[in-house]
């Protein structure tokens, strides 16, 4: 889904930026894992948004975090537009967007399928 279409160079900068805004960190290994992109593509996305100055990173070990830079000067009224962008996605998007484990699932631990909101 391609909502900023005219605005952004590429699909995969919407994403980039949206993963970015939700998650306010990640690596482009990640980014491209969770979208099914390439991950060079992805890295070549994220090396372009840092050199327009939209993003910003730093090297943590041998892996490069990306976050919105804090200092651009656009970064409210972009924040804005992807939360737009943002509710034109769809639901299960939307929460697997905004689930972050930060470590592996416990053996056995049974798997909680999601119910339909009412």
């Amino acid at each position: 889904m391609f909502v900023l279409r005219g605005i952004l160079r590429a699909e995969s900068q919407e994403k980039i930026l949206i993963y970015l805004m939700v998650r306010e960190s990640g690596y482009g290994k990640a980014i491209a894992e969770f979208y099914g992109l390439s991950t060079n593509s992805v890295q070549k996305q994220l090396a372009r948004l840092e050199e327009d100055g939209v993003l910003v990173s730093r090297l943590i070990g041998k892996l490069r975090e990306y976050q919105l830079n804090p200092r651009y000067p656009f970064l409210a009224p972009l924040k804005e537009l992807l939360k737009t962008a943002l509710n034109v996605y769809p639901d299960s998007m939307i929460q697997k967007l905004t689930m972050v484990r930060s470590r592996p699932r416990a053996a056995g631990k049974p798997i909680v399928e999601n119910r339909p909101r009412t």
